[in-house]
């Protein structure tokens, strides 16, 4: 197997680097190789010095990319087409891969024959947590876990995962010029679209158990009203999405629409009759309401901009 490992990022030096010396000490397997491709995305392409001092000093081949014009979408296909293995994997640049990641994430494709392949994010604070308010509580957000064996199925989980850590055969998953929707750039959902666009195709994604990575959370990130914001998206993503099929599946949008209704009345009340009792229950219950509340209210005029120049997320 050749592997390219796409890592996007954007003004965010210190992860960066982070992130590029675990894939540099990656375990590649015997008879498989590997290249990095970092795409830079600022304007003024402020990775390049960075990225290059790490490529002098790294077995394993490093290139540099910059992509000025501004977007995930725009990054992550950029990457894509800038590389050249038969299989492509994600890394975010708030993320640091495990050793033996792309070892595990090989070794998952190769046993379950699936199109495109995920591991487990687990979350860190970036900084100290002790002046902040039920911090284990909110890195849980950030997670993802599955009780999977490794190489088990999980196509029917496609709704919720996403491109960080993750793996796709390119001939059956990144085939096409643009594979991720670039009007989604600055609000996100490229990913699910993607995933979505390829369940109804047929392709399969499998659990890489042994595939770990960390998610470094900035203390920014961890509040009860960031959290809010992002389900909230996520909520609307899961509803959008289905619109942007060619033709719109009208009758998932109105499922989802009456999901979200059901999910935020029910959790919304739930969340005030618990508040009392036991505020991070009611907190989370909040959430729970926040996210059924954007499966109802998905049209654009609602949409938070998360990425790009906002720098939320």
């Amino acid at each position: 197997m050749f592997v390219s490992i796409v890592t996007p990022t954007l003004n965010r030096p210190a992860p960066l680097l982070r992130a590029l010396r675990s894939l540099t000490a990656q375990r590649v397997p015997d008879g498989h190789r590997i290249e990095l491709v970092v795409v830079d995305n600022s304007p003024d392409g402020n990775a390049r010095d960075a990225v290059e001092a790490i490529s002098r000093e790294s077995a394993i081949p490093l290139r540099y990319v910059c992509e000025p014009r501004p977007g995930i979408a725009v990054a992550r296909n950029r990457g894509v087409r800038e590389s050249g293995g038969d299989w492509v994997a994600f890394l975010d640049d708030d993320e640091e891969a495990a050793p033996d990641w792309v070892q595990s994430l090989c070794a998952a494709a190769t046993r379950s024959g699936a199109d495109a392949v995920f591991g487990p994010v687990v979350a860190r604070p970036e900084a100290d947590t002790a002046n902040v308010d039920d911090a284990s509580v909110l890195l849980a957000y950030f997670e993802r876990r599955r009780e999977l064996a490794d190489g088990d199925d999980l196509t029917s989980w496609y709704a919720y995962l996403g491109t960080n850590n993750s793996m796709f055969r390119r001939a059956t998953c990144l085939a096409s010029p643009q594979p991720f929707e670039e009007a989604l750039d600055r609000i996100g959902g490229e990913d699910s679209l993607l995933l979505l666009q390829l369940y109804r195709k047929g392709r399969r994604f499998a659990w890489a158990r042994g595939a770990t990575v960390i998610e470094w959370v900035p203390q920014r990130r961890l509040t009860w009203s960031y959290v809010r914001r992002r389900k909230m998206l996520s909520g609307q993503i899961r509803t959008f999405v289905h619109r942007m099929l060619a033709p719109p599946q009208w009758q998932k949008v109105g499922g989802w629409m009456l999901i979200g209704a059901a999910q935020a009345s029910l959790a919304g009340i739930a969340a005030a009759c618990v508040w009392p009792l036991n505020r991070v229950r009611a907190r989370k219950l909040g959430v729970s309401a926040l996210g059924g509340l954007g499966k109802l209210l998905w049209l654009p005029r609602f949409r938070p901009s998360l990425y790009g120049s906002n720098l939320v997320s």
